[in-house]
C-alpha cells in the first residue's frame, strides 16, 4: 500500500469511527471503551498445533494447545464472518514481516495503524530465512456462540464468550469478543517471537532508547506496569521502541511504528513525551474517564486500572532512525515493580544471574493488565514476557547469555516498585529510577562501591551522585526472605529443562 492510498485509508477510518463512536477527545484524539474486556484475555488464548512443528513450541498453562483441526476451523469460520460484514482494513510491517489487519471495528484498524510499521529494516530482512506474513481476523463485537449461529457453523471451541487464537505456524491469528485492543499488538509480538529464533535472532518483550547516532544503546525488560514505556521516553534520549524490540546480529531495533502506553496516574511534568503524545488526531484512548467537556482525569480507575493510549511514532520528538538497525547495548535493565519492599532499587548481575532472574521473570503483577487481576501480586513470567513467547525459555535466555556476553553488555535490576511494601510505602519516584537509569547509562556506576546482598547475592550499589542515599537501602527481614522463597519454588516449578541445578546454584537466592 503506497503512501498515498495509505492517507486515504486513514481518513476514511477517521470518519468510521467517529460516525460509530462520535467521541473525540483533546487535540483530536479518539476516546474508546472496551467494555467487558479491559485487559489480555488470557485463558481464551491458544496456539495451534500442527503435527509437525509441535515441537518448536513450550506447551503448558501459558501456551495453551488447540488441535489443529479445531483451530485451522475457527480461524476460517471468523475470516470467513468478518469478510462477510462490513470491514476495514490496514497493511503493513511487525518487525520486518509484512502484517495485515481485518476488522469489524474501525477504531481497531486505527489503532493497529498506531502500532505497525510502515517500513521494514532492511538490514534485518535480509538476515531472516524465508516467506512469512501475519494476517489477523478481528470479531470483537461478536461472542463465539453468536458467531456459530450467524454462520450457521458446527464449529467447536472451549469456550463461549471470547477466543483468541493463533497459529505460528501459518502466520493466522482469529480474536473474537474481545474489544481490548492490546489483542491485536501482542498476537503479531507472538508470532514474531516463534518466527525469529529460527535464525538466531533474539525478540524481547523490552523498550530501548539511545543516543542521537544510536549509540550507547540501552535495553529495558519488563512486563506491564514496570516502567518499559515511561522510562525509554526519556528526554535526554532516542526512543528506539517501548515494547517490542528485536536484537540481531546489526544491531537492535524496533518491531513496532507506535506505543501503547499505560496512562493511569498519568501528570504532565512528569512525562511529558507521554502527554503531549496522547493529545493529538490519531492517538486513542482506552477506557478513560471524562467529564462531559473532555477533561480526563487519569487518576481514575473507573473502568479500569489498565487505562491506555496508543499513539504513532510520530507523535514523540526524539525517536532514533526507524529504517536502521542501532548499535549492540551497552546495557541491559530487567525493570521489577516489587510490591513488597523486598528488594533494593538497583542490583548489578553477574551471568549466572542473568539468566536466572530473566528465566524467573518477577515482577508484581499490576491491577487491571490481566482479566480478574484486583490487586497486586507476585508473579513470574520467563523472559519477563512468557504469554508471548511460543517457544522455550532456554531459548530466548541463551540467545540473551550469547549475545549479551559477546557484546560485554553490563546488566542489572531496577526496582520501580514500592519501597517498604504496597501498603506501607510509596512507589520509588519516577526522577528517581530516571536518574538510576542515567547513572548506568554514564558508566557511573560501573565505578560506585557495592555491598552484595546477603540473601540474593547480587551486587547493591550505595552511593550515587545522582541518587539519594535514603534510595539506595537494602531491604532486610522477614520480607526478603518470603520473596526469595518464592524465587526458589518458582525455579522449582519450572523444572531441569527450563532452568538447570547450575544456574539456579550460582545465580539463585541462598538463605
Amino acid at each position: 500500500m503506497n503512501g498515498e492510498t495509505q492517507n486515504v485509508q486513514k481518513k476514511l477510518i477517521k470518519q468510521s469511527v467517529l460516525d460509530s463512536l462520535g467521541e473525540e477527545g483533546p487535540g483530536g484524539a479518539f476516546l474508546v471503551n472496551t467494555g467487558e474486556c479491559t485487559g489480555r484475555s488470557t485463558k481464551e488464548r491458544f496456539l495451534v498445533e500442527h503435527e509437525d512443528t509441535k515441537d518448536n513450541f513450550f506447551w503448558g498453562s501459558i501456551n495453551k494447545s488447540l488441535d489443529s483441526k479445531t483451530g485451522i476451523n475457527f480461524i476460517d469460520n471468523v475470516k470467513k464472518y468478518v469478510l462477510s460484514k462490513k470491514h476495514y482494513s490496514m497493511k503493513a510491517f511487525v518487525g520486518c514481516f509484512p502484517v495485515e489487519v481485518y476488522s469489524t471495528s474501525p477504531w481497531h484498524v486505527a489503532f493497529a495503524y498506531n502500532m505497525f510499521r510502515t517500513q521494514q529494516v532492511e538490514s534485518l530482512l535480509k538476515q531472516t530465512n524465508g516467506d512469512f506474513k501475519i494476517q489477523i481476523w478481528h470479531a470483537p463485537n461478536i461472542s463465539v456462540k453468536d458467531l456459530r449461529s450467524e454462520l450457521k457453523s458446527d464449529f467447536t471451541f472451549p469456550f463461549e464468550e471470547r477466543g483468541v487464537v493463533l497459529d505460528p505456524t501459518k502466520g493466522q491469528v482469529s480474536i473474537v469478543g474481545t474489544a481490548y485492543a492490546g489483542e491485536i499488538k501482542k498476537s503479531a509480538f507472538s508470532m514474531c517471537n516463534y518466527k525469529f529464533p529460527e535464525d538466531k535472532i533474539f525478540p524481547m518483550h523490552a523498550s530501548a532508547n539511545c543516543n542521537k547516532d544510536g549509540k550507547e544503546s540501552c535495553i529495558l525488560f519488563g512486563l506491564s506496569g514496570t516502567g518499559k514505556t515511561t522510562l525509554s521516553a526519556d528526554p535526554d534520549r532516542y526512543l528506539i521502541g517501548d515494547d517490542e524490540i528485536v536484537w540481531s546480529h546489526k544491531g537492535l531495533s524496533n518491531m513496532e511504528g507506535g506505543c501503547y502506553a499505560k496512562l493511569i496516574n498519568l501528570e504532565q511534568n512528569k512525562e511529558p513525551e507521554i502527554y503531549k503524545a496522547i493529545h493529538r488526531e490519531g492517538s486513542i484512548l482506552e477506557n478513560i474517564d471524562y467529564d462531559k467537556n473532555k477533561n480526563i482525569d487519569f487518576t481514575s480507575s473507573l473502568h479500569t486500572e489498565n487505562t491506555r493510549g496508543s499513539y504513532s511514532l510520530e507523535a514523540l520528538d526524539k525517536v532514533f532512525k526507524q529504517d536502521i538497525e542501532s548499535q549492540h547495548p551497552k546495557s541491559i535493565i530487567f525493570l521489577t515493580a516489587d510490591a513488597f519492599g523486598a528488594l533494593p532499587a538497583v542490583a548489578k548481575l553477574n551471568q549466572w544471574q542473568t539468566q536466572y532472574h530473566f528465566i524467573s521473570g518477577y515482577t508484581a503483577k499490576i491491577a487491571g493488565t490481566e482479566m480478574g487481576v484486583t490487586k497486586p501480586e507476585a508473579t513470574f513470567s520467563s523472559c519477563f514476557g512468557a504469554p508471548f513467547m511460543p517457544r522455550a525459555a532456554k531459548v530466548y535466555a541463551e540467545l540473551l547469555s550469547e549475545l549479551s556476553t559477546k557484546y560485554s553488555v553490563t546488566i542489572w535490576i531496577v526496582n520501580t516498585g514500592w519501597q517498604g511494601g504496597y501498603d506501607k510505602g510509596k512507589r520509588f519516584p519516577i526522577s528517581v529510577s530516571r536518574n538510576i537509569l542515567k547513572a548506568i547509562q554514564s558508566g557511573e556506576l560501573n565505578n560506585a562501591t557495592m555491598k552484595k546482598h546477603p540473601v540474593f547475592g547480587f551486587d547493591v550499589p550505595t552511593e550515587c551522585k545522582l541518587i539519594d542515599s535514603k534510595y539506595l537501602q537494602i531491604p532486610e527481614g522477614k520480607v526478603v526472605t518470603k520473596l526469595a522463597a518464592k524465587f526458589i519454588k518458582n525455579a522449582e516449578s519450572l523444572g531441569q529443562k527450563v532452568i538447570s541445578n547450575e544456574v539456579i546454584k550460582n545465580g539463585g537466592p541462598i538463605f
